[in-house]
């Protein structure tokens, strides 16, 4: 009787799981710490993207946790003014990663026919792959990227659902993931100090349930 029960709960959380596409217009923003003198600066942010894959499975009526595997790129740039002591600097990577986001998403009731908000927070594990140089270091320059070989991100967001049909869903949204272990570590040789970049992501998340 209880491995019955055990069947017939696991056909029903089977059944009511759902895979998802999902698509992230996003702008990459680097933060640059740096307690050197001159410091060192980050060069602002640029359009990148990430895109994915899910799977959801209904916890509750109006909750339900996912996870999934995402390519997701970022960049990550710096520079740093010449003076007496120290060279000038003006470099820019093209960051790839893997992410493994885990998020728990709630559902509001229907604020129209077929209509309904959510809110999603996570975790995403990340993998970073090699970087690529955009704008190379100047001849003379004394920095060196070290990438982390993993990172973690916390996510949180909202936006709208749709239903189309009776397994089809679309939902439109907005978050924003923060880069909490840093993506990498500039060795800056004079002075033996380390610079910690942290690469966030603000994202227009765009996401197909079947």
């Amino acid at each position: 009787m209880l491995a019955w029960g055990f069947l017939i709960g696991s056909y029903t959380a089977m059944a009511s799981a759902r895979f998802s596409v999902e698509l992230s217009p996003s702008f990459s923003i680097n933060r640059i710490y740096c307690p050197d003198k001159p410091p060192i600066c980050d060069k602002g942010g640029s359009v990148k993207i990430h895109l994915g894959a899910a799977y959801h499975f209904t916890l509750q009526e109006h909750c339900s946790l996912s996870t999934g595997l995402s390519y997701a790129l970022g960049h990550i740039g710096w520079t740093r003014s010449a003076s007496a002591s120290t060279l000038a600097i003006d470099e820019e990577h093209f960051l790839q990663s893997i992410w493994a986001p885990i998020l728990c998403r709630f559902y509001t009731s229907e604020i129209m026919i077929d209509t309904s908000i959510y809110c999603k927070l996570g975790l995403v594990p990340a993998i970073y792959l090699p970087t690529r140089p955009i704008v190379k270091l100047h001849p003379g320059g004394d920095t060196v990227l070290k990438m982390r070989p993993f990172s973690c991100l916390i996510l949180c967001g909202m936006g709208i659902k749709y239903d189309f049909s009776l397994t089809n869903s679309l939902a439109v949204g907005l978050s924003y993931c923060w880069d909490v272990l840093g993506a990498g570590i500039i060795k800056v040789t004079s002075n033996n100090s380390a610079i910690y970049c942290h690469n966030h992501f603000a994202c227009f998340d765009i996401c197909v349930l079947f």
